[in-house]
């Protein structure tokens, strides 16, 4: 997956093109991580969902406050992802997209701007997972099951090797 992140952001763009992503939805591509975490566990919960929805709000005003105007809308951004919500996406698919995330979302020229993007989807993704358990009772240390810490980290390196990345252009 490293080998993405050497990626253009158009080169990235245009591999989002190959999976039916394009226009607007390309600043949607960083709700991977969460769509993730939501299926982790082997399914989407009712409270991982609504958890998701809040951030998806709260994401599609972050991006119209940047943008200056309204280029996304909620009821776009729902059709758009409700097609990794309703079935499981395949987990190729899905660290594929995440491994697109780097050179699209996280190569601004803003670090600030890349390390509180990055900062939210991993809270996100920790919000999620924490959210519900697939199995009561269960052990102090399982709140989280041995699937959504793997994935976590998953994402966490995906996120992290951009940081390194990023850093390494710049000196």
């Amino acid at each position: 997956m490293l080998d993405q992140i050497q990626l253009t952001r158009q080169e990235a763009i245009d591999r989002l093109r190959d999976f039916g992503i394009q226009g607007e939805q390309v600043y949607l591509i960083d709700l991977i991580p969460l769509v993730e975490m939501i299926w982790a566990d082997g399914s989407a919960q009712q409270s991982e969902v609504a958890i998701f929805e809040t951030y998806l709000e709260q994401h599609i005003a972050r991006i119209n406050t940047l943008a200056g105007y309204s280029i996304l809308t909620i009821e776009a951004a729902q059709t758009f992802i409700q097609r990794f919500l309703t079935e499981r996406p395949s987990e190729k698919l899905l660290q594929t997209l995440r491994s697109l995330i780097p050179p699209i979302r996280l190569a601004n020229s803003d670090h600030t701007a890349n390390q509180a993007l990055r900062k939210s989807l991993l809270q996100g993704c920790l919000d999620i997972a924490a959210s519900s358990v697939t199995e009561y009772p269960y052990e102090s240390i399982e709140r989280f099951c041995s699937f959504e810490k793997q994935c976590w980290f998953e994402i966490f390196e995906t996120l992290k090797a951009a940081d390194r990345s990023q850093t390494a252009h710049s000196n």
